[in-house]
């Protein structure tokens, strides 16, 4: 068998061939766990330009943007590698098509972290007090929903020693709640700190104002996509 040329430098890590391992297994959940480990790694960078953005660092966020940029162009690979050769050389206990939309839903995790980056380097945008708190909740609710499905992902191998179901399923269901929980929370603040935006209408150029709809409605997707995910995967596997 001959190794994807592309693939080869995702992996730099003394285990990557344990992680490589898991790519050429026996079941597809390993390739969904090694492509959403990827897109982890965009969200965990843009967590930091976040940070950078709301300290004012605007200085560092071009370079943030080239990293996050770069980590989503692996986890292209890897998505690549999925569509096109790997998973239908498998014998599945789910539908192909189920396994490549759960892809499809981890790779627009790793295209809004690559979108949101370059919103933030776009203009230097001013964050007035009284929003400043809604914002760093909003971001909190956002990236809580996706560990709670990145979570999901890292459980789905114990799913199948225990098909589908017992104690192992019902972590699962638990961690969509988890998911659904945290993306209304997101929710509620959003509404609250789009009131304090409009309020603010005046005190930004056209452009601050564009942006910062631009930058709440990306975040939104971050939850939103995370939801989505989880659902697909419970719906996937069966967990009523």
């Amino acid at each position: 068998m001959v190794l994807n040329t592309s693939l080869i430098s995702v992996f730099q890590e003394p285990d990557s061939m344990s992680t490589i391992g898991k790519l050429f297994g026996s079941s597809p959940f390993g390739q969904i766990q090694l492509h959403m480990s990827q897109v982890a790694k965009c969200v965990n960078k843009l967590t930091e330009a976040l940070e950078a953005m709301q300290q004012g660092w605007f200085d560092e966020l071009e370079e943030m943007y080239q990293q996050v940029s770069s980590l989503e162009h692996q986890a292209d690979q890897i998505k690549d590698d999925i569509r096109n050769r790997l998973i239908r050389r498998f014998f599945m206990p789910i539908d192909r098509s189920e396994i490549l939309e759960i892809v499809a839903l981890q790779d627009s995790l790793a295209d809004t972290a690559e979108d949101l980056c370059v919103v933030m380097t776009m203009k230097k945008l001013p964050i007035f007090d009284d929003f400043r708190e809604d914002l760093k909740k909003f971001i909190e609710f956002n990236l809580q929903s996706f560990a709670g499905v990145e979570q999901m992902i890292a459980q789905l191998d114990e799913l199948i020693d225990s098909g589908f179901g017992g104690p192992g399923g019902e972590r699962i269901r638990a961690m969509a709640h988890e998911v659904a929980y945290a993306e209304h929370q997101a929710d509620l603040v959003q509404a609250q700190l789009l009131k304090k935006l409009y309020a603010h209408d005046a005190d930004f150029s056209i452009g601050e104002f564009h942006l910062w709809m631009r930058l709440t409605r990306l975040l939104s997707r971050i939850s939103n996509n995370s939801e989505n995910l989880a659902n697909r995967i419970l719906k996937t596997l069966s967990i009523k």
